[in-house]
């Protein structure tokens, strides 16, 4: 199955949100049985969810009385609501854990920013009455986190792939301020954790720096994560260690598509219109979004540059980090900061400073300074990326590219 004409995902869309709790304290929405907190975001959290079967609604447990067709429900004004209860979908034991990112919409209305955008005739249309080809018009429009909200939704929706992280459903109603967004759950977490004491990576799972032969195949993921994204024209602008997840196969899949951006809109039968990345017109943006210490030098002149590219960039961050457990750069000031990425050279640490025993041999380097390199221009590919010597020792690199 090609990557550009792979199926496209269907998530369930569910307009009716039934919220439980039962004389235990278990918390219920709708089919799902919310269990421990996962992790807080600026606008809500993650909880660790279970979906229930028939047989395993509360139905006689609830605190709200719960009839055989509706339920009896609060909004959030306060207000009774009866709400019709829709047979939960019966799954396997070992598909029924999901992560439920809880949103609130109040605050994701209340951040704005503006973006620059081609300016627009009454018809919608973008106007073409400007005689300089230079300077086509643009004005400025406030974007909301609730419409950031909608266009991840949106990306999701048409993503299907073994090293991106599913959108399973999306659960909104008018009358409840929350949106609750079913996600594929991720066991073992970041592929590498941040330690705000000494400010330092680890992994979880060797406790500190990866390995060679597990950096490797981590590496290898992530690259076919983002060459499926890249081919379907979507860029991701803010991959991180948080943003890569380990699932309990222990093999690493993209998530947070809260920055990324798609050139081209989804088919129905789950294609991209207009051209595929390799013989598309370049793209070129001027806002900065995503985390600064993964800012490609581009990004930090004010130029306009080419998101794809800085996508490859912020993978060398991470390969850096699997390594040495460290940031190449990691001044505190912002301006500082942009100019260290601009300028400085990369330094790669010795054994007392990154604790890696086996030091990085010649082609992994190799590979690493090429991802690392400050011209996008020669900065090294996904393609030659995964058919570099050092990755081409990973059996799983030659897997298909969607499932």
């Amino acid at each position: 199955m090609s990557s550009t004409g792979a199926r496209r995902w269907n998530i369930a869309e569910t307009h009716y949100v039934v919220k439980r709790k039962t004389k235990m304290g278990d918390k219920f929405v709708n089919n799902y049985q919310l269990l421990h907190t996962l992790g807080h975001g600026r606008f809500g959290k993650v909880k660790l969810c279970e979906r229930l079967s028939n047989r395993e609604t509360p139905s006689s447990t609830c605190t709200n009385d719960v009839e055989n067709a509706a339920s009896v429900d609060t909004n959030d004004n306060g207000d009774a609501a009866i709400t019709p209860l829709v047979p939960p979908v019966l799954s396997s034991p070992k598909a029924r854990l999901f992560a439920m990112k809880i949103l609130s919409k109040k605050m994701l209305h209340r951040l704005k920013d503006y973006r620059t955008e081609p300016a627009v005739n009454q018809l919608g249309e973008e106007r073409d009455d400007n005689t300089d080809e230079d300077a086509a018009p643009m004005m400025m429009r406030a974007v909301t986190a609730m419409d950031r909200v909608h266009e991840e939704i949106e990306i999701m929706r048409s993503l299907y792939h073994r090293n991106v992280v599913l959108l399973f459903e999306v659960i909104k109603a008018d009358d409840n301020d929350k949106v609750y967004l079913v996600l594929e759950y991720m066991a073992c977490g970041p592929c590498m954790v941040f330690r705000p004491d000494t400010k330092d990576f680890y992994s979880r799972v060797t406790g500190g720096t990866l390995p060679e032969e597990l950096a490797r195949r981590y590496l290898s993921d992530i690259l076919l994560g983002l060459q499926y994204l890249h081919q379907r024209r979507i860029c991701h602008r803010d991959i991180k260690p948080d943003n890569v997840l380990l699932n309990d196969a222990g093999h690493c899949q993209i998530t947070d598509f809260g920055c990324a951006k798609a050139f081209g809109d989804v088919t129905e039968d789950g294609g991209v219109t207009g051209a595929t990345h390799a013989n598309a017109e370049p793209v070129l943006l001027s806002d900065t979004v995503g985390t600064y210490q993964f800012s490609a030098p581009e990004c930090c002149s004010g130029e306009p540059y080419d998101p794809f590219k800085a996508d490859i960039w912020a993978v060398g961050v991470v390969f850096y980090i699997f390594l040495f457990g460290s940031l190449p750069f990691s001044s505190e000031s912002t301006q500082e900061l942009f100019n260290e990425i601009l300028r400085a050279e990369i330094i790669l640490p010795g054994p007392e400073e990154s604790g890696r025993e086996i030091p990085l041999c010649p082609e992994g380097q190799d590979l690493l300074l090429r991802l690392l390199e400050k011209s996008p221009e020669q900065r090294i590919t996904i393609a030659d990326a995964l058919s570099h010597p050092w990755l081409v020792q990973d059996e799983d690199v030659d897997e298909p590219l969607s499932f």
